[in-house]
């Protein structure tokens, strides 16, 4: 059944409200890390070093497999994250923004002062 104009108008400001609200903030992060998680596989598809495929090097072949991976651990995933610092090369601009954001989340998390990140944009090298 097809929404009508005016449910669809009040759906959008349901979510809009629940974006602006502290409460959504939980939702937020984990879309962000979610987003990330996939900028992240996406450059492990990509060769590693010298030509080698990633897999060869860590063992993961799957999305599972590298999900997995930065589960292992509570400090995996922005581990992962901070190794694109200062200038996210090899990351298009969008797999940039999504790491920057995560690493911008988890520097909030910890108190940490907010840092000056190279603009994802303008450094990524496969953009």
């Amino acid at each position: 059944m097809a929404l009508s104009n005016a449910e669809r108008q009040r759906r959008y400001r349901q979510k809009l409200k629940m974006r602006a609200s502290p409460d959504g903030v939980g939702d937020l992060a984990r879309v962000a890390v979610e987003r990330a998680v996939h900028a992240l596989w996406a450059f492990h598809q990509r060769p590693g070093p010298g030509g080698i495929d990633w897999a060869a090097i860590d063992g993961c072949t799957t999305l599972a497999d590298y999900r997995s991976e930065l589960e292992r651990s509570p400090g995996n995933l922005i581990q992962a994250a901070r190794a694109f610092l200062p200038d996210f090369e090899g990351l298009t601009a969008d797999e940039a923004r999504a790491v920057a954001i995560v690493i911008e989340i988890s520097d909030a998390l910890r108190l940490a002062p907010r840092r000056t990140l190279a603009e994802p944009a303008l450094s990524a090298t496969h953009g």
